[in-house]
């Protein structure tokens, strides 16, 4: 059930605080609940790599069961991969268009844009319902996503593109601005170690990405991801969902787990990894 259409003005109490700090701060054509801030921006580029993905999917995943809001541009890539990782916690997450709020862009992530709305999460644009996806209108879409965001987080990213545009607004407002490294001759790393070379900081998986937004933004509203023994949230992490979240290859995930269970400090529980 969501709230219906509608238009949040500047003077709204709805309307996020975060926009403030844009020099022309739009009005909003919103559907279903934007929550409480403080909210984590996942971007990077369409053309991402199989472990690009995963690791937006469990970013998405861990900002959820911190209890903060996954904000990104329903997108193709990253973006879809980190709302799909948000949701997959039932988690809240922001979906910013470059479009009308009724007009699903790509097509093909409506059922993400469905999931976020019956999740209690909200879709949102500064575009009037029925606006095309016209290219043109993206860039001043990543405004809104680096304002609206105590954070942002760049998974991975070409040399030019709408995940670098997303930082450096991010930047020049002072937002914190977190990076995945990659490999230098990666096209899909190329921005991102450019990014890093420019004074981003570089984030070496989930876990120490909560880590990193924990000394920024407080405790994790839901403290579901304090530290123990096994370096494991409380709920868990899926076994699919471990190599990105302890940023090592599978195999290697496999061999952790495996001395892990020896020690007795996990368990198996179908799919998921729990600590004990």
């Amino acid at each position: 059930m969501t709230l219906g259409h509608r238009l949040i003005e500047k003077t709204s109490p709805e309307y996020p605080v975060g926009l403030g700090d844009l020099e022309d701060p739009p009005s909003l054509f919103v559907d279903g609940r934007l929550g409480e801030m403080p909210g984590v921006a996942v971007v990077g580029t369409r053309r991402c790599t199989r472990y690009g993905i995963d690791l937006a999917e469990a970013f998405g995943l861990a900002i959820a069961q911190s209890g903060w809001t996954t904000v990104s541009g329903l997108a193709r890539g990253i973006d879809a991969a980190a709302h799909r990782g948000c949701l997959r916690d039932g988690g809240h997450a922001v979906a910013v268009l470059g479009s009308g709020i009724d007009v699903c862009y790509p097509k093909e992530n409506q059922s993400i844009l469905d999931g976020i709305l019956a999740e209690g999460g909200a879709v949102l644009s500064e575009y009037p319902p029925g606006t095309p996806p016209d290219r043109w209108r993206f860039p001043a879409r990543n405004r809104i996503i680096a304002a609206m965001s105590s954070a942002v987080v760049v998974v991975e990213a070409a040399k030019t593109g709408g995940a670098l545009i997303t930082a450096r607004l991010a930047a020049e407002i002072g937002r914190p601005v977190f990076v995945v490294p990659g490999d230098v001759d990666r096209p899909a790393s190329e921005g991102c170690n450019l990014l890093i070379r420019d004074g981003a900081y570089p984030v070496l998986g989930a876990a120490d990405l909560i880590e990193e937004l924990s000394l920024i933004l407080g405790p994790p509203p839901h403290d579901v991801t304090r530290e123990n023994e096994a370096g494991l949230p409380p709920g868990g992490v899926t076994l699919d969902d471990l190599p990105a979240f302890w940023s090592v290859t599978m195999s290697e995930a496999l061999v952790r787990v495996g001395k892990l269970q020896l020690e007795g400090m996990v368990r198996r529980e179908g799919e998921v990894i729990v600590p004990i």
